[in-house]
């Protein structure tokens, strides 16, 4: 959230009031940005103003808290099928993968299931999850927010804060192509089913389509606000978007 606020101008414009206090107005006027803007929620956008506030030394004269907002409590779900009852205290842990040193955003799983790439901030982890030990480092030079592999397994794409989406050779780790075209954080990708195209999600309000061995792009459908996900029909005739407009468009995307 800092990050993004960082991105939308808000320390920038935090460092032009004068004195140490930020009236109110500014701070109502930096959250409805980033709310309009990235669809940030308010109360978070909230406490990513007064935290850059609280950064430069200044405070935020608004009386609300600066703290993270707490978690949502999830609803209560009925299933409407039968399920195994299995509780936290069943649950177990067979490892923990070594700590990188930062966050890390999305994990995926290749399609043989020996493999787990992980995105982080510095870049991408593959670890053999039969041995469960490090296969491969695959260093980024913008942090790492999605990733996915191909049905065959080959190579990996990624989205990054730098708005690119990134294809990469599992075998070797080089980088095989950048696909440049979103304006912001690419928050999703996924492969098509026959591995032909991908699709992406991003926080400029879009999904774009791909083609993988070309790079070019095929297609931007939009979407009023952010796209956090995509996700394609097995059959790879449709493609599922998420987006924080609160709705899920279907989009025929058939060779």
């Amino acid at each position: 959230m800092l990050v993004t606020a960082a991105r939308e101008g808000v320390p920038a414009e935090l460092v032009q009031v004068s004195g140490s206090a930020v009236p109110p107005l500014v701070v109502d006027r930096l959250v409805r940005r980033l709310y309009d803007t990235v669809g940030m929620d308010q109360a978070l956008a909230r406490w990513a103003v007064a935290g850059w506030a609280a950064a430069l030394g200044k405070t935020v004269v608004s009386g609300h808290p600066v703290s993270p907002p707490a978690p949502l409590t999830p609803p209560v779900v009925t299933p409407l099928w039968p399920m195994h009852p299995i509780g936290i205290a069943n649950a177990s842990r067979v490892t923990q993968l070594t700590r990188w040193g930062t966050g890390s955003w999305q994990v995926a799983f290749s399609p043989d299931g020996r493999l787990l790439a992980v995105a982080t901030g510095i870049g991408l982890y593959l670890y053999d999850i039969p041995a469960l030990s490090e296969v491969r480092f695959i260093a980024a030079d913008a942090a790492l927010v999605s990733v996915a592999f191909s049905p065959d397994g080959r190579q990996l794409a990624s989205g990054s804060w730098d708005t690119t989406v990134r294809l990469w050779d599992v075998a070797t780790g080089q980088l095989v192509r950048t696909l440049a075209g979103h304006t912001k954080t690419v928050w999703s990708v996924a492969f098509a089913p026959d591995g032909r195209r991908l699709a992406s999600g991003s926080w400029d309000n879009t999904v774009r389509l791909w083609d993988v061995q070309t790079g070019q792009l095929v297609r931007t459908p939009r979407h009023i606000r952010l796209v956090t996900s995509v996700a394609f029909t097995p059959d790879g005739r449709l493609l599922a978007s998420g987006s924080w407009d609160k709705t899920v468009r279907l989009w025929e995307v058939a060779p």
